[in-house]
């Protein structure tokens, strides 16, 4: 995941319904836990910021920084 990417989340767990609405990624989480914190992101999401914990979580990427432009 990078800054910049517009992308949607689910906990691993939930069902195809449950997907949030798009979310932009703000910035990787900056936590004392240095193994912790690479799995952390920060996105803003229906007005608010969210944690994305890429661990328990499942991305789609709907659009992403690292795509070629056309």
């Amino acid at each position: 995941m990078k800054v910049g990417d517009l992308i949607a989340f689910r906990l691993r767990f939930m069902t195809e319904h449950d997907w949030s609405n798009p979310a932009i990624v703000l910035s990787q989480f900056d936590s004392v836990d240095a193994l912790e914190s690479s799995n952390l992101w920060v996105v803003w999401c229906d007005g608010l910021e969210c944690i994305v914990d890429e661990k328990n979580y499942e991305v789609i990427y709907l659009t992403s920084t690292l795509r070629q432009r056309a």
